[in-house]
């Protein structure tokens, strides 16, 4: 059995064992509805950090009750240590995953250079399994893309000036690696990232139909049909949501759901100029809702982005903070009231809404949402400690 956090090399992991709890009858991760409260990320500095301890996974592929590990949770822990020093991170460990592969992996990828899943993708093409590879134009030139190339694998760009963002894996329709992070070696040594691993056939052939527009069809961006079959799921009793711009405009979504709410806004933002998302945020601000967020440094300053806006808004409620990462701090995560979590590949721009190929993934549950909450105080805390 796995609960809470296990450590991976350079990756922080969450691997989540759900029901565990009712079985036993006690609370083994404090996190259920019930009497415990949930976990509490302060104001000020001094949460501790995830603890890092030895990977441990199932060693049956299926575990024995279906509803018991649908989803895996992990952040990047970005020490950014030299090139040849970077082994161990979660770029094996999806790698891993893949070498399990046996009929099909599909992956869009922004950008793509870590090795291990390269030479994962070469190796299931050469026994066989059906590799599909759709990048951004911007980085169809990059070796390990031309690598691809040589060994067989086609790979689609998208060739057009906006972006073909997504970040996404599909492993024989059922698995799903999704979140912010790029599958490269800084991406995953270097930035604070996300990315889930779920067990879900269904919110899996979300991605596999737009797999088939941008890699069989050629459709990107605008042009690209708004046919996602589930856009909302329950799974194992929870409620989830899907969506994927800009064949459906997702700002509008996601302000919906911050105007709901009634407790709390936690923000990680690599980018957040869209000022439908901004304002629906700065309308519960000035309703008494506390507003906590965290932005990359690089460009919070720019005109529009939403740190300036929200630092000089005059809220007492509301308190934003540059990041304390030295590289990027690549989230795009907001999280309401401790038990709705929005995540993906989708800044919080109009280039985003309207021009690039995004998806986000909208969760409700509080125990899924507490471990975003909880790496929202780690980069909160790593933020203060910089001073910023």
């Amino acid at each position: 059995m796995k609960n809470r956090s296990l450590g991976f090399g350079g990756a922080v992991i969450v691997l989540l064992i759900m029901l565990v709890a009712a079985y036993f009858g006690v609370d083994i991760l404090g996190l259920l509805p019930g009497d415990t409260p949930q976990p509490k990320v302060e104001p000020l500095p001094g949460s501790t950090p995830l603890p890092t301890l030895e990977p441990v996974r199932e060693a049956e592929s299926e575990p024995s009750d279906p509803t018991a590990a649908w989803y895996e949770i992990y952040f990047t822990n970005p020490t950014c240590p030299p090139e040849e020093e970077r082994s161990g991170g979660l770029d094996e460990y999806i790698a891993a995953d893949l070498a399990q592969a046996e009929t099909q992996v599909d992956i869009a990828a922004f950008d793509l250079d870590a090795e291990p899943i390269v030479n994962a993708l070469i190796t299931l093409e050469g026994r066989g399994v059906k590799v599909r590879v759709v990048t951004d134009e911007d980085n169809a030139e990059l070796s390990s893309i031309r690598r691809l190339r040589r060994n067989g694998i086609s790979v689609i760009e998208d060739k057009r000036r906006a972006l073909m963002h997504n970040k996404f894996i599909v492993v024989d329709g059922r698995f799903l690696w999704v979140g912010s992070m790029n599958f490269t070696t800084n991406g995953v040594y270097c930035n604070n990232n996300n990315i889930v691993r779920f067990d879900a056939p269904e919110l899996a052939a979300n991605y596999t139909t737009e797999m088939d527009e941008m890699y069989d069809q050629q459709l990107f961006g605008p042009d690209s049909p708004n046919n996602t079959p589930h856009e909302q799921l329950v799974i194992h009793g929870i409620q989830v949501e899907n969506y994927f711009s800009p064949e459906k405009e997702v700002a509008p979504i996601i302000a919906r759901a911050v105007a709901r709410a009634q407790q709390e806004i936690l923000i990680l933002a690599f980018t957040f100029t869209d000022d439908q998302i901004g304002e629906a945020i700065l309308g519960r601000a000035d309703a008494g809702i506390p507003v906590r967020g965290v932005f990359e440094t690089a460009g919070a300053d720019i005109e529009f982005s939403y740190y300036t806006i929200m630092k000089d808004a005059g809220i007492a409620n509301v308190e934003v903070r540059k990041d304390g990462n030295s590289r990027v701090m690549h989230h795009k995560v907001i999280i309401i009231d401790r038990e709705t979590v929005i995540f993906g590949s989708f800044n919080f721009s109009d280039s985003a809404n309207r021009r690039n190929d995004e998806n986000i993934i909208i969760v409700h549950d509080p125990t899924f949402t507490s471990f975003f909450v909880e790496e929202f105080g780690f980069v909160w805390d790593e933020a203060s400690e910089t001073g910023q």
